[in-house]
């Protein structure tokens, strides 16, 4: 990313000279989403519902009438439910073996709610092309690649507190457990398409509507084993280590993101 500011920044005296020959001077557009869905569960102590919420800055110098490249800047925070994970669980007897020890009979496995949250920042660069539909309306297509970092994520496991060794804890003070939390962070690359519907208020105002059309996302999570406390056994940490690592997605970002209303400033 630093590679690529570099380039932007030596390219900009040519960008400034084009820009100045376009009728149009530069640009900040913000765009932003917020959504939130309820999930329905059987158990009562479970995700309650998933939510998605983005701001984004583009500043954009117009390069010839239709035109533009720039910067964009992005922060997202998230709930995400993820995929159940499984923990074993031992089965004992009702009855000690000639020792005084529990016998154990076998193991069984139980599913356990799981659910991702995290905040994001992202910078990136961009290209748009704009397309004049009539004196006031236009479609816009952004060409975008960016990269985000956040590392206050945590990763939160329900489990089934009514088998849990340590469960109920007599020095608690309520009586409803939380979710068991671990630490992540995590790292995006995204690349793709948007495409706005914008309408022009004034001569230096428009009002859009931006969905994203296609977009390639590679998503890499990780824990942080510097936290963990390792003279004591975490029954928890193989199943948080299983959501770790890379995830691939491509496709529209619609589902994910929701649909974005965006105001454009055109200040020169």
């Amino acid at each position: 990313m630093k590679k690529l500011l570099l380039l932007f920044v030596f390219g900009l005296n040519p960008l400034l000279s084009l820009s100045q020959e376009s009728n149009g001077g530069p640009f900040i557009e913000i765009d932003g989403s917020y959504w939130e869905r309820a999930i329905k569960h059987p158990q009562f102590f479970a995700p309650e519902k998933n939510r998605f919420g983005s701001v984004r800055v583009f500043f954009g110098l117009p390069i010839g009438q239709n035109w533009a490249i720039g910067l964009l800047g992005s922060h997202q925070s998230y709930y995400e439910e993820q995929a159940r994970g499984y923990q074993n669980r031992e089965i004992y007897g009702p009855d000690p073996n000639e020792s005084g020890n529990s016998i154990l009979l076998g193991y069984t496995q139980d599913e356990l709610n799981v659910g991702l949250q995290n905040e994001l920042v992202g910078w990136g660069v961009f290209l748009q092309r704009k397309v004049k539909l009539g004196t006031r309306t236009s479609l816009n297509f952004n060409l975008y690649a960016m990269r985000e970092s956040g590392k206050n994520g945590q990763l939160e496991i329900f489990p089934d507190y009514t088998y849990f060794a340590w469960w109920p804890c007599p020095n608690c003070l309520s009586i409803v457990p939380g979710p068991i939390t671990r630490p992540v962070e995590e790292r995006n690359w995204k690349s793709g398409i948007d495409l706005a519907f914008a309408w022009a208020l004034s001569k230096k105002l428009d009002l859009g509507i931006r969905a994203n059309f296609l977009e390639f996302r590679k998503r890499t999570i990780s824990t942080n084993p510097g936290e963990i406390n390792t003279l004591v056994f975490d029954p928890l940490q193989a199943l948080a280590d299983g959501y770790a690592g890379d995830r691939y997605d491509f496709g529209s970002a619609v589902g994910r993101e929701g649909v974005r209303i965006s105001l454009t400033f055109r200040p020169f």
